[in-house]
């Protein structure tokens, strides 16, 4: 039973983990996860902003925040619900042990979602490289991620961790408990070691094997048996004398 007791504990850290990614990368939906703002170093004024969705949202503001651009991708947007929601259907079914198919809904729709998180994030840790001094031109670019784009990073961190886990649950699986389906108890692995030889419990086949045998002392309750010639005692009055048989030659 330890070895369930692990493998039941992995599934439920990898799931918790998985579940924590998502978390994590709800933020994203709403708020920008990088930003990139312009200024004069001279003068010290602002000259533009620039916020990026992780899903392809683009807003541009210049001076006095005047707003220049405002893009949006619906799409983007639609594909990244799409996989957090199927993120959060395959941990749901990963946790239980009676959905067969658990394993492999979980394993894909989780890794489906940390490919899409560490894309944007590679992409944008990239690009924040804090300030840039653009030099005679005398502006000074600063890029940097967001509270939305720091909680994403980390998402992408934990989802990398539960995917990994996820992978070595089933290895372990297939390695030690392979004949067993996802669907079956657990509980029913000590009567399949109480067995017998021939597929019975032990306590059944020790009954069968006795099955044929005389309990030892039977013989001594059975009644005695006569070598004598004595007659049966006779009946009482009133009662019909039962008929017996004689030795040849003899009278009644």
């Amino acid at each position: 039973m330890g070895t369930v007791r692990d493998w039941l504990a992995g599934r439920w850290l990898s799931g918790g983990l998985a579940l924590l990614g998502v978390i994590l990368v709800l933020p994203s939906l709403l708020s920008p996860t990088w930003e990139m703002s312009v200024s004069d170093r001279q003068h010290g004024s602002l000259l533009s902003r620039q916020w990026e969705w992780t899903w392809g949202r683009v807003r541009v503001t210049g001076l006095e925040g005047v707003e220049l651009r405002d893009q949006w991708n619906p799409i983007g947007l639609v594909v990244l619900v799409v996989l957090l929601v199927a993120a959060l259907g395959g941990v749901a079914v990963w946790v239980p042990r009676r959905i067969p198919w658990g394993r492999v809904l979980g394993l894909v729709t989780v890794g489906l979602l940390t490919g899409r998180v560490l894309t944007t994030v590679s992409d944008r840790v990239g690009r924040s490289l804090g300030e840039v001094d653009q030099g005679a031109s005398g502006l000074t670019v600063r890029t940097e991620m967001t509270q939305a784009g720091s909680l994403e990073t980390a998402a992408a961190l934990v989802l990398l961790v539960a995917l990994a886990l996820m992978v070595a649950v089933v290895v372990r699986r297939a390695d030690g408990r392979g004949h067993v389906p996802d669907g079956a108890d657990d509980r029913a692995e000590p009567a399949a070691v109480a067995a017998g030889p021939a597929g019975r419990p032990a306590d059944t086949a020790g009954r069968a094997d006795t099955a044929g045998l005389r309990p030892a002392g039977e013989h001594l309750t059975s009644p005695p048996v006569s070598f004598g010639e004595a007659h049966p005692p006779a009946p009482a009055p009133g009662t019909d004398r039962p008929a017996t048989v004689g030795r040849a030659g003899e009278q009644p």
